[in-house]
């Protein structure tokens, strides 16, 4: 659980990495936990917050839609029979002999096969890369953020982004405070993964921009470069709530004018 009293946005993300693979433990597909499997793409919607307790969050993983060297999966969390979050992305198995995805193999397909469920319906989210515009936060690598892989694991880039966030926005605006009468949640938050962050790297430098201001919300855009490319594009929607109530509330007019110094075209 986090500052603001609800289970942090990043946490809900590990926890339904954590589905993902106890979904597949006994089945064909388990084997690539060892040899790789990796996440391409990672959408979350937060439905409503929760707190930890006695009860355990329950996630439906299905696949939505199968190709032959990638999988879409979808997920839905539910905590005391309240649906908390959604999730949905693209993963692929991976050859990191050769640095190329390959192909499922019939019995990987079939595993597949048997979780299909319908799609859900999700507005889009756009990315891009900011790279060149964004406000730059320095996250060095830690032991903890690296998996068997020998890369930094999809859920710790998650966290970065979330750390540079914090900074950035509170640097541009002291009403982008998490705490006082107002606080800011995450409702969204798309990323697309295009490569790989090795440790070697040292520091990351995530690239923060506001890309729209709106009455009760704004959206961020956000990347990560590295030597090889941009290591990933992101984008978060936060939403100004009144602590009280849990309801969206207008920002107010000195946070909105000291924003819009900021909002990038």
């Amino acid at each position: 659980m986090d500052f603001q009293g609800h289970v942090n946005n990043v946490s809900i993300s590990e926890l339904v990495q954590e589905a993902r693979s106890l979904a597949l433990v006994g089945t064909p597909v388990e084997r690539l936990f060892g040899t790789g499997i990796v996440v391409v793409t990672q959408d979350v919607e937060f439905l409503a917050p929760f707190t930890v307790d006695e009860e355990p969050l329950e996630v439906d993983v299905w696949c939505s839609n199968l190709g032959i060297a990638r999988v879409f999966l979808e997920y839905r969390a539910r905590h005391r029979g309240v649906d908390v979050a959604r999730a949905r992305g693209w993963v692929c198995p991976f050859d990191f002999q050769t640095g190329r995805p390959r192909r499922l193999e019939p019995a990987e397909h079939a595993t597949f096969e048997e979780m299909s469920a319908p799609a859900t319906a999700w507005g889009e989210l756009a990315l891009r890369d900011v790279t060149d515009l964004g406000d730059a936060v320095a996250m060095p690598v830690r032991w903890s953020d690296v998996d068997r892989y020998g890369h930094v694991n999809n859920v710790a880039l998650a966290g970065y982004l979330q750390e540079a966030r914090i900074r950035a926005t509170t640097r541009w605006s002291a009403g982008m405070r998490r705490a006082g009468d107002r606080n800011w949640v995450v409702a969204r938050q798309d990323i697309a993964y295009r490569h790989q962050v090795h440790p070697s790297i040292g520091c990351c430098e995530v690239h923060t921009a506001l890309t729209r201001l709106g009455r009760t919300s704004v959206t961020l855009a956000a990347s990560i470069p590295t030597d090889e490319g941009t290591a990933l594009e992101a984008a978060t929607v936060l939403v100004c709530v009144d602590p009280a109530t849990g309801a969206a509330a207008p920002i107010d007019p000195a946070t909105r004018a000291e924003l819009e110094g900021h909002l990038v075209a």
